[in-house]
C-alpha cells in the first residue's frame, strides 16, 4: 500500500511539474517581447548578426559569401525586411497574413541563377562560427558553454579546443547557445530566424565588430525577433 502511495504521488507531481524557466542571459529572447526588454538587468545591447548568403563547390564547401545588403539589390527588394519576410515566407515561417508568394519567387530565382543558397534559419550559419568563437576569445576569455537553446543543458568547452573540432554532442540536440562562463557574451538564435543575437555591453560588442564585421544592426527599445514585420507594420 505504501509503495503504491509513493507511485501515485510521483505520478501526480509529474503532471503538476512547474515549467523550467531559464535565465534570460543563456536563452533565446522569445517572439513577442521586445529584445532589449527580455534581457534588461542581463544585457544592455543586442546586435543581430545577419547570415549571410553563400554559395558552395562539389565538395559542399563555402566558397563565397554575399551580404543582405548584395541581396537586396540582385533581387530588386526595397530593403533587408522585405529580404527578411521573402526568407521567413521560404520556410514557412509566417502566418497567412503575410504570405508573399511572389516574393519568394523572386528571391528563389536569383538565388538558383546565381548558384547562392539562402542562409541558415534557427542555426549559427557554418560561414560565421570561427568568427564569433573568436570575437569571444579575442575578449579574454578562455572557456565557453556550449547549451541546448531551451536552457536544459550545457557543457563547458576550451575555445581554442572547439575552433578545431566542434564535437560536442548535447541530448537536446540541435539549436546551440554559447556563452561565457560568467555570462558576459551570449550568442544564441530563434528557431525561425535568419540570425543571430549577440547580447554583451555595447563596448564589448563594439570591440567584437572591429575585428569581425558581421553584417547587421543594433536592436532599439522596441525592436523583436520579428523585426522586419514590425517594420512594415509601422509604415501602415
Amino acid at each position: 500500500m505504501a509503495q503504491d502511495q509513493t507511485v501515485n504521488s510521483a505520478k501526480a507531481s509529474a503532471i503538476n511539474k512547474p515549467p523550467f524557466e531559464a535565465k534570460h542571459d543563456c536563452i533565446c529572447a522569445p517572439a513577442d517581447t521586445p529584445i532589449l526588454k527580455f534581457y534588461r538587468g542581463y544585457f544592455d545591447s543586442v546586435y543581430i548578426m545577419l547570415h549571410p548568403f553563400y554559395s558552395m563547390n562539389d565538395k559542399k564547401e563555402i566558397t563565397k559569401t554575399y551580404t543582405w545588403a548584395e541581396m537586396v539589390s540582385l533581387t530588386g527588394f526595397n530593403d533587408l525586411n522585405q529580404l527578411d519576410i521573402a526568407m521567413r515566407n521560404s520556410i514557412g515561417g509566417l502566418n497567412k497574413n503575410w504570405k508573399n508568394e511572389k516574393d519568394v519567387e523572386i528571391l528563389q530565382t536569383v538565388c538558383t541563377l546565381n548558384d547562392i543558397w539562402i542562409p541558415s534559419e534557427g542555426l549559427f550559419q557554418d560561414s560565421l562560427r570561427s568568427e564569433m568563437l573568436l570575437g569571444i576569445q579575442e575578449q579574454g576569455h578562455h572557456y565557453m558553454f556550449v547549451a541546448d537553446g531551451y536552457g536544459y543543458e550545457r557543457k563547458l568547452t576550451y575555445i581554442p579546443d572547439f575552433l578545431i573540432k566542434d564535437d560536442i554532442v548535447l541530448e537536446w540536440s540541435g539549436r546551440e547557445n554559447w556563452y561565457t562562463n560568467k555570462n558576459e557574451i551570449l550568442y544564441t538564435s530563434h528557431w525561425d530566424s535568419h540570425h543571430t543575437l549577440l547580447c554583451s555591453d555595447k563596448e564589448t560588442i563594439e570591440s567584437i565588430l572591429s575585428k569581425h564585421p558581421f553584417e547587421g544592426f543594433y536592436c532599439d527599445a522596441e525592436t523583436e525577433i520579428y523585426w522586419s514585420c514590425q517594420a512594415y507594420e509601422k509604415r501602415n
